[in-house]
C-alpha cells in the first residue's frame, strides 16, 4: 500500500535550495502535482490561507469590533465598574470556550483565537479596573497603559506555554512593542518632553530601535522553536518587528535625497533579507518602501513635464514584469541569494 503524504509548495522550494532537484523545475513539478487527479486535494490543502482560516481569523475580528463597540456603550450607560466585571467574564468566557475546542475538540487554531480574544480583555479589565477604584485619576495616560501591558504581556507570556498555539504570540510580541514604547516614554519625557507621538523624531527613532530588538527576538524564537504547523511562534515577532521598525522609518523626515536613497537601500536590503529569513513580510514592506522612493525620484526629475506619466507608466510595467519574472524564477533567484552567504553562515538561517 502507498503511504500518502500531504506538501505545499514551500517544501519543493526548500528542497531546491538544498540541492535536492534544480530550482527552475521547482514550478513545473508543482504544476504537474496540482493537475494528478489522485494527488491534487492533498497538495492543495496544504498550500495556503483556506476558507475555514478565514472564517475564523475574520469572526475574531468580528468579535472585537463588536466587544469595543459593546464595553463603550456598557461603560456610559453603567460605568467603569460593569466594563471590568464583563471583561473578566467574557475573558472566563473565551477561555472556556476555547479550552474546549483547543483541548478537547482538537480544533487548534479556533482554539487559540478564542484564547487570544480572552487576553485581550486583559488590557480593558485593567484600565476599567484602576478607573472604577479611582487609581487612573492619579496616574498619567502612560503610567495607565504601563500597567495594562505589563499584564497583557504577563497573562499572553502564561497563556502562550500552557496552550501551545502560534496566535497567542501575537499579543506577546504586540505587548512588547508597546510596553517598550511606554518605558521609553516615561524615561525620556523629563529630558526630551512628551514624545509619545508620531510627530517626533525621537519617537520614530526609538520604535526603529525597539523594532530592531523584536526582530532579534523573533529571530531567536524561529531558531529554537521552528516553524512547524500550528507552532509558528516567530510569525508575529517578525510582523509586530518589522511594522516598529518600517512604518517610523517611512515616517521619518530624512530632509535630503541622500537621506531618502538611504531609506531605499534599508528597503533592498529588507528584500534581501526576505529571501535569508523566508518570512514574506520583509519582502512586502521592502517592495512598497522601494516603489515609494521610485515615485519620489520619477515625481522629482519629471512632475512638470508630459513625460511624467509617461514614465510612470513605464515603471509600472517594469514592476509588473520584474514581479512576473520573480515568480517564475523565485528559487533559482533565492538559491542563488543563499549561495553568496557563507556556508557557516546559513546554516544557522531559520528556514520554512
Amino acid at each position: 500500500m502507498t503511504k500518502k503524504i500531504t506538501i505545499s509548495k514551500q517544501d519543493i522550494e526548500d528542497a531546491a535550495r538544498q540541492g535536492a532537484m534544480a530550482p527552475r523545475d521547482v514550478e513545473s513539478l508543482w504544476q504537474q502535482l496540482l493537475q494528478q487527479k489522485g494527488g491534487a486535494r492533498e497538495v492543495e490543502a496544504n498550500s495556503g490561507f483556506d476558507f475555514a482560516q478565514l472564517a475564523w481569523y475574520g469572526g475574531g475580528v468580528l468579535v472585537m469590533i463588536a466587544m469595543a463597540w459593546f464595553m463603550e456603550r456598557a461603560g456610559s450607560v453603567f460605568g467603569t465598574g460593569s466594563v471590568f466585571m464583563l471583561s473578566l467574564a467574557y475573558a472566563v468566557g473565551f477561555a472556556a470556550l476555547g479550552h474546549k475546542l483547543r483541548f478537547k475538540d482538537g480544533q487548534k487554531t479556533p482554539g487559540g483565537l478564542l484564547f487570544t480574544l480572552a487576553v485581550l480583555m486583559a488590557p480593558l479589565a485593567v484600565v476599567s479596573g484602576l478607573e472604577a477604584i479611582g487609581i487612573a485619576a492619579r496616574l498619567s495616560g502612560s503610567q495607565v497603559a504601563l500597567f495594562a501591558e505589563i499584564a497583557t504581556l504577563g497573562i499572553a507570556l502564561v497563556a502562550v506555554n500552557r496552550v501551545k498555539v502560534s496566535i497567542l504570540s501575537a499579543p506577546v510580541f504586540g505587548s512588547l512593542w508597546l510596553l517598550s514604547m511606554t518605558i521609553a516614554d516615561l524615561v525620556a519625557r523629563p529630558y526630551l518632553g512628551p514624545i509619545f507621538g508620531f510627530a517626533s523624531n525621537a519617537y520614530l527613532l526609538i520604535s526603529m530601535g525597539i523594532g530592531v530588538a523584536i526582530l532579534a527576538l523573533a529571530f531567536a524564537t524561529d531558531s529554537r522553536f521552528g516553524r512547524e504547523p500550528g507552532a509558528d511562534y516567530s510569525w508575529w515577532g517578525y510582523f509586530f518587528g518589522v511594522a516598529a521598525f518600517w512604518i517610523p522609518l517611512s515616517m521619518l523626515d530624512s530632509g535630503s535625497e541622500l537621506g531618502k536613497l538611504a531609506y531605499f537601500g534599508i528597503n533592498l536590503i529588507m528584500m534581501v533579507s526576505s529571501v535569508l529569513l523566508a518570512r514574506k513580510v520583509f519582502l512586502l514592506a521592502g517592495a512598497i518602501g522601494s516603489i515609494y522612493y521610485i515615485g519620489h525620484v520619477l515625481w522629482t526629475y519629471f512632475s512638470d513635464s508630459l513625460a511624467f506619466p509617461l514614465a510612470l507608466i513605464g515603471v509600472g510595467i517594469a514592476v509588473i514584469y520584474l514581479g512576473v519574472q520573480y515568480r517564475r524564477q523565485q528559487a533559482s533567484i533565492e538559491a542563488y541569494v543563499l549561495g553568496l552567504i557563507p556556508e557557516g553562515v546559513r546554516k544557522h538561517l531559520p528556514r520554512a
